[in-house]
Formats: structure tokens, sequence, C-alpha cells
């Protein structure tokens, strides 16, 4: 960890900044998902709630990545491997864990997966419909047609005022 060499520093600097981009966006990258609601109050609170878990993502990024990679370097070069192997090895490391970690806390908080909750449609095939919905035919008891306004008006003046309505 003490090689003064500036583009090894640059390859460390980028663990903490590759893990902080990563957590930033696994915080906010669900509000770009959501339908954007201009009349409602609660878009706006919504972005502050994903702003909230942008800052937290990119802090804890940043210091799980750096932890991450300077643990994994420093037991690489400890057993011997050259200061690229250790620092290209490490670097893989990061991303395999960061991706990892990020399956775990989507799992834990699946609100920050908002394109699960917004279209549960997506388990069907895509070139797959739904099946038709067949609708009950209303009982016509005593209707020989199916079609009550084809037959004549019924006698009784409550039940013909209800016939006017539906057939006329």
């Amino acid at each position: 960890m003490k090689d003064g060499n500036p583009y090894w520093w640059a390859v460390r600097v980028s663990w903490a900044l590759l893990g902080g981009a990563w957590g930033a966006w696994l915080g906010f990258g669900g509000y770009l998902r959501l339908p954007q609601n201009a009349d409602s109050f609660a878009t706006a609170i919504v972005l502050v709630f994903f702003s909230l878990f942008a800052w937290v993502g990119l802090f804890a990024g940043m210091a799980s990545g750096a932890l991450i990679c300077g643990l994994a370097e420093t037991l690489l070069r400890r057993f011997g491997a050259g200061i690229a192997g250790a620092v290209i090895a490490a670097t893989l490391v990061n991303v395999l864990v960061l991706w990892q970690i990020a399956g775990v806390i989507q799992a834990k908080y699946p609100g920050l997966r908002s394109e699960d909750a917004a279209k549960p449609q997506r388990e069907r095939p895509p070139g797959m419909r739904s099946p038709a919905v067949e609708r009950p035919v209303p009982s016509t008891a005593g209707v020989p047609s199916g079609n009550p306004c084809a037959n004549p008006p019924p006698a009784q003046s409550r039940e013909r005022e209800l016939w006017n309505s539906e057939c006329r």
C-alpha cells in the first residue's frame, strides 16, 4: 500500500469511487423508474427519500469499496502477489462483492427496485396474452329468445316502466 506510483494510487482511489457510485445508484436508481406525476406532492416526497437513500448508498459504498479492496490487496500482497496482480484481483473482488451486496440489499428492501412493484405483469412471456374472461350471460328465465326486448311489453305498470327504460 506504500507504493508511490501515481497510477496505483489512482486505482486505489477508484475503488472507493466505484463503491460510492454503485451504492448511490442502488439508492437512487428506483426513482428513475417510477411514473412521474407532476400533480402530486408525493413525487417530491419520494424524490427526497430516494435522494436520502442515494447519499446513504454513496457513503456506505465508498466505505465498503475501500475496505473490501484494501483488505483484498493487503492479503494478496502478504501472500506474495505482485502489486499489479494484487490490484487487479482486488478490483475484481470489489466488483463481485459490491454486486452481491446490491443483490442482498434489493432482496431485503424490494422498494428500491420499483420496476418489480410497478409492473407485476412482466412475469408472463412477452408474446403471451392473458386468457379471455368469459362473462356470464344474464339469466332470462321465461324469455324464449334470450333478449327481453324482443318480447312484447309486460302488462304490469312497474314492469312496463322498466321495460320502456331498458328497451326504448
